[in-house]
């Protein structure tokens, strides 16, 4: 016989229904989220001028990845979150347990961790074993975490690196600041779960060696984040546009000066060796890694390329699931296709289309900033317009944007950041709680709920918003682009005029 307010809890957890919790965690992080972006502008308009050296840099970062540790910590162990993502690593250290490595991996890359991930959590997952923490529902929820979490602070390391630069210090800390401490940078690793946290990381740091032209660990990482999430191949198209582009022009130039052998390390000429020796090292790298989730299945490269990379962007489970996406605005949330709906033929379209916009923006002025707002413009369109979307892989998107912030300094780009970030953040918060795994319930007591009419309207909201933020930045994207044009944060002292800048529409245009 269980107790009464054991009964309680699985009759609201199984019926989708808000508890007082629940409800207090979501008003909570979403007013904390509109608190830390007001905080933002306040900060950046005081320091956007400051011209001193900074004292105490690396005490002050540190301290604030510590605060953003310490923050991500308490939410993750008290709120085990969504059960579907959470799902893939629990089976894995089950498996790990009893078959070891060998046929986890049955042909289906939406049912087990990408490669990447994979090979992350032998190590977490062996750990975990090893010590008896497996046995035990917060020992492991606490191994299956903190890789989440630890990947979530790298990023943060590396829009600091990006911001300082290409700013100055005493931003780049308060930029920091807002990615450690906005529950929208945490409630991929916290309460989601999702994969999608790694390939954020991958992506963040591969724009600070994309604006630093390191070819070669740009492609490794783009190709990191392919196999770590479905999301992460979505980068590709600029990335090649980027890598391409460089490695056409550097054989032009080794054709017409004809430098020697080792003249060819040259910064002019240099691609011209390193596009194809990373792009092949860092597949065969990849492969390398994700062979023990193979060892049973295939060990042909080409399949397993065409297993990860290709074969998920043709297989699509439901238009969308609670994510924000324009689907969700028609009605087709969680909603199947038609059997003979062209999922195969929408990769290729939104895939042309994307690279169409990168080459007409990025060959009209080659700007390494500019890439960086296109990566987030491709991760952006994909979210929203490709089908079988949901609602974690906004988290793709969210840095990336902060990243070109960072590069580019439009005030713009922050307000796209803030209305795709609050509708994230709400209906995530919303999507979550309204399956009843808003909480840390033993996941028998579970079961995931399909959506009811009350998440479905937070949904489409959220959806027409992310839309229309996605309009936006798509003009910004070609204003910045195309004509160098910017409206940065003019210098202010107090909080009203922080705000006055902010919602000013006065052209403060200046070319770059």
């Amino acid at each position: 016989m269980y107790p009464r307010g054991y009964t309680i809890l699985k009759f609201l957890s199984t019926n989708g229904a808000f508890t007082a919790s629940d409800i207090t965690v979501t008003v909570l992080l979403s007013a904390f989220t509109v608190a830390c972006f007001i905080a933002l502008i306040v900060f950046l308009c005081r320091l956007t001028d400051y011209s001193g050296s900074g004292k105490n840099v690396l005490a002050t970062l540190l301290l604030l990845l510590g605060i953003g540790l310490a923050l991500r910590l308490v939410i993750a162990l008290c709120i085990r979150g969504y059960r579907g993502d959470y799902a893939l690593y629990t089976d894995m250290f089950d498996y790990l347990k009893v078959k070891g490595v060998n046929g986890y991996y049955k042909g289906d890359s939406s049912s087990v961790l990408y490669p990447i991930v994979y090979f992350i959590y032998l190590i977490f997952g062996g750990l975990s074993n090893a010590m008896g923490l497996s046995e035990h529902e917060l020992g492991m929820q606490f191994m299956i975490k903190l890789p989440l979490i630890i990947a979530d602070l790298v990023s943060a390391v590396f829009v600091y690196k990006l911001a300082a630069k290409y700013w100055n210090k005493a931003i780049a800390l308060v930029i920091t600041a807002f990615v450690c401490v906005c529950p929208i940078f945490f409630i991929g690793s916290t309460i989601y779960n999702t994969p999608v946290t790694f390939t954020v990381m991958f992506v963040t740091i591969a724009c600070y060696y994309l604006a630093k032209k390191n070819y070669a660990v740009t492609i490794a990482l783009s190709t990191a984040a392919a196999f770590g999430s479905r999301e992460g191949i979505y980068i590709f198209p600029i990335v090649a546009v980027f890598c391409v582009f460089h490695f056409v022009r550097a054989i032009i130039c080794a054709r017409r000066d004809k430098p020697s052998f080792k003249g060819m390390f040259a910064a002019d000429y240099s691609a011209a060796i390193t596009v194809p020796t990373a792009f092949i090292g860092s597949l065969m790298i990849a492969y390398v890694l994700g062979l023990p989730m193979l060892t049973s299945y295939s060990l042909n490269p080409f399949k397993y390329i065409y297993e990860f990379l290709l074969a998920p962007l043709g297989t699509i489970k439901t238009f969308t699931a609670d994510g924000l996406s324009i689907y969700s605005v028609f009605g087709r949330n969680r909603a199947l296709p038609d059997a003979r709906f062209p999922a195969w033929l929408f990769a290729c379209i939104f895939g042309a289309i994307v690279t169409a916009v990168v080459c007409i923006v990025y060959f009209t002025k080659r700007n390494r900033a500019t890439l960086v707002m296109l990566i987030g413009f491709a991760l952006f369109t994909m979210q929203l317009y490709y089908p079988d979307s949901y609602g974690a892989g906004m988290q793709s998107v969210l840095l990336i944007l902060v990243a070109a912030y960072a590069l580019v300094r439009d005030k713009r780009i922050l307000t796209v950041i803030f209305a795709t970030g609050l509708c994230y953040a709400v209906n995530g918060l919303c999507a979550v709680a309204n399956m009843g795994q808003l909480n840390n319930l033993s996941d028998y007591v579970l079961n995931e709920n399909l959506p009811t009419t009350g998440i479905n309207a937070v949904t489409i909201a959220c959806s027409v918003f992310a839309v229309l933020a996605h309009a936006y930045y798509t003009v910004v994207t070609v204003s910045v682009g195309m004509t160098g044009q910017k409206k940065p944060l003019e210098e202010q002292t107090s909080f009203v005029g922080s705000m006055k800048d902010y919602f000013s529409f006065k052209r403060t245009e200046r070319a770059e």
